[in-house]
């Protein structure tokens, strides 16, 4: 059973501004888990300009836990650096049929 995490973020720079630092700092990270097989995948979804949504799915808990130790601060250094606030929400995927 799969589980995903979703994160809404909103943030007071620009999407364009808020990109720079993503590219610089959070895409490497999850570039890295990818190539490791902790991620399956990741989606960057902007809702406006100042909002967005970022949605991780992992095979299990266990990568999760593993994306978490390293991921977590990195979320920090970009929330204190650009003043972001977020709200995440994750859980395990059933299939349904």
């Amino acid at each position: 059973m799969s589980v995903v995490r979703v994160m809404v973020f909103e943030n007071p720079i620009t999407w364009n501004e808020f990109m720079k630092v993503f590219r610089g700092s959070a895409k490497p990270v999850f570039k890295k888990f990818k190539k490791e097989k902790t991620l399956n995948r990741w989606s960057l979804i902007q809702i406006d300009d100042h909002k967005g949504m970022l949605v991780l799915e992992f095979d299990n808990k266990s990568k999760l836990n593993k994306y978490l130790k390293i991921a977590s601060a990195v979320r920090k250094d970009v929330t204190d650096d650009i003043g972001m606030q977020s709200w995440i929400y994750s859980g395990p995927v059933k299939a349904s049929g």
